[in-house]
This record gives structure tokens, sequence and C-alpha cells, in this order.
């Protein structure tokens, strides 16, 4: 396990890699809210290092044989599986992510590596495919909200559905980040990618929903919370009473819309925002895309299943 930047500083004589991971990892780790995306980082470096020492190589050693190393690495699975350009490029991204930190802060002195490596060739939101508002629907209709664990995966998945959030956004909510006002919930997500602040105010219904289990679970004592209290609680023998993480919220999309690909909801989100009749920028400012380009591209991609004829081609081949 990787060493933190505090403990770092306690050893003598520290190594120039030790002091750029540990240096590195607290950067990356104070500009990210995310611990998936924390960990994400830690272990790919980990994993890579390790890699390198197989073959008498660190970090610092020399450039054309980690860029050859690096380049293997980033392509490789350990259950003989096809890797998505998306996964390769990402962990090049974090790598040279590495470097190029160490290098600026004077720690390594090595110019990036990575820069060697040419990046493949990956589609736009390639797997962008929502779910039918009709399926949606039917679906969440269908959950037992007589439960406890009913009413919090119907609350979660709502919130999902209205605001088009990430899954760690989702997670990461506490009771600090709810305001009340008449009929309706303002949730504050914190923490969003790029490290920005946004807010939604939810519908009438959406808010009855996110209310409706919060009394389930804290009763009278809902006005007196500490601010730091998860919204979202786990019910599992080992973890009640904690807040859940996004492996949960994966297994509560799975288990009421039928796919654990959390961003798929954000996905349903942006293409029920359009078909609703929203601007793009509207859209563009509730995703938190930078540019309205980037917001085009998104939904172009969630509508290249759609076929405006095919009900029409289907007469034609007499089908009924």
């Amino acid at each position: 396990m990787l060493p933190d930047l505090t403990s770092t500083l306690t050893l003598s004589p520290a190594s120039s890699i030790e002091w750029a991971i540990a240096a590195w990892h607290d950067a990356k780790s104070k500009r990210s809210s995310s611990h998936e995306t924390s960990s994400a980082y830690r272990d790919t470096l980990a994993d890579f290092r390790a890699l390198l020492r197989t073959i008498n190589l660190d970090l610092n050693s020399d450039a054309r044989a980690i860029a050859l190393t690096a380049q293997a690495f980033a392509g490789s699975s350990k259950r003989s599986r096809d890797i998505s350009a998306s996964t390769y490029n990402q962990r090049l991204a974090i790598l040279s992510s590495f470097y190029t930190f160490a290098r600026k802060s004077g720690l390594l002195d090595l110019d990036n590596p990575i820069s060697r490596i040419e990046r493949r060739a990956a589609h736009a939101y390639q797997s962008a495919i929502p779910l039918t508002t009709v399926e949606v629907a039917q679906r969440l209709k269908a959950i037992d909200r007589s439960t406890l664990s009913g009413k919090r995966d119907y609350a979660l998945l709502v919130i999902a559905l209205h605001t088009g959030r990430r899954v760690t956004e989702l997670a990461s909510l506490h009771w600090t980040d709810l305001v009340f006002a008449a009929d309706k919930v303002t949730v504050t997500f914190q923490r969003t990618k790029g490290g920005k602040t946004a807010s939604d105010t939810l519908s009438a219904p959406a808010s009855r929903a996110l209310l409706d289990y919060l009394n389930a679970i804290h009763g009278a004592e809902l006005v007196n919370l500490s601010a730091e209290t998860p919204v979202w609680l786990s019910f599992s023998r080992q973890n009640k009473g904690k807040a859940i993480g996004g492996q949960t919220i994966a297994d509560i999309c799975h288990k009421h819309l039928g796919t654990s690909k959390v961003h798929t909801l954000r996905h349903t989100f942006a293409h029920s925002m359009e078909r609703s009749g929203a601007p793009v920028s509207e859209i563009q400012a509730r995703l938190g895309h930078e540019s309205l380009a980037t917001t085009g591209r998104y939904l172009a991609a969630l509508k290249r299943a759609e076929n405006p004829y095919a009900d029409e081609l289907s007469r034609l081949f007499g089908l009924d």
C-alpha cells in the first residue's frame, strides 16, 4: 500500500520515487472527493510499478523501457478480456499524470515517458444507451415502498433520474446538502466533476419521495440530525446505519432498473430532458459540461440507435 505524504515525511532517507508517489497521490486525493477515483489512481500506479519491478525496472528507469512497458500494461487484462479503448487511454492518462506532476514538482528528473505512446481511437459515448421513459415508469412503480429499503431505493433512483448526477455525487450526499422550502427540496452536490458545486431543486413528487424515505428512517429525529449524516443509509447486517457506496447504488439500479451501470441513468436524464423540449444550453448546465459541443455529441450518441422509420420498415416487410 502506498504511503501518504505525512508518513513519507518521516522516512529517512526517503527515495525520490516514494516522495513523488506520495506527493502526487496526496494532490490527487485533495482534488477529488471520490474515493473510487482516488483508489483508481493509487492502484493503477501501484500495479504498474509492480510490473516494472518484475523486469528489474522502476518508475525512474529508462524512458523508452518504461514507455514499452506502459503500453503493454495499459492493454493487459488479468482476466484475459478485451480492453476497451477508453480503459486503455484512462490507464495511460493516470500514469502520464504522475510523471507530469513529478517533473513539474522537481521530484523526478525524467521526461514523461507516457507521451511516447499513441492513444487508441475511442468513439465518444459509445456505450451511451438510455432507458425508455415507459420502462422506467413501470419499473419505478413496481418498487415495494412499504419497506425502508424500498423507500430508499425509490427515492435514490428518482433523484438520479431527475438530476443526472454521477454515482459518486449521489453517494456523497449528506443532510447538510438538503434545503427544504415549501413542498420542494433543493439538493446541493458539493463536489461534482471538476471540483464544482451544483444544485438541483427537485419537483414536488421527487421531493415527496425523498421526504417519505427520510421520515421513515429518522422520524422525529429528522430535525436534529448532524450535518454530516449520510442521506443514503445501508440496511445490511454488517453496515447498518452507515453510508452506502457506489457498488450498492449499482446493485440498486440492477435490481430495479435492470442495469448495474448507474451512468445509464445520466444518459436517460439527458435524453428525457431533450425529448421534453429542454434547450441544449439547459441540458449542458444540468450535466455540467464545459461546452455546448460536448453536450451536442452526448445527445447525438444517445439517439444513435433510434430509427424513425423502423415501424414503416416493419410494415413494408409484412411484419405483424
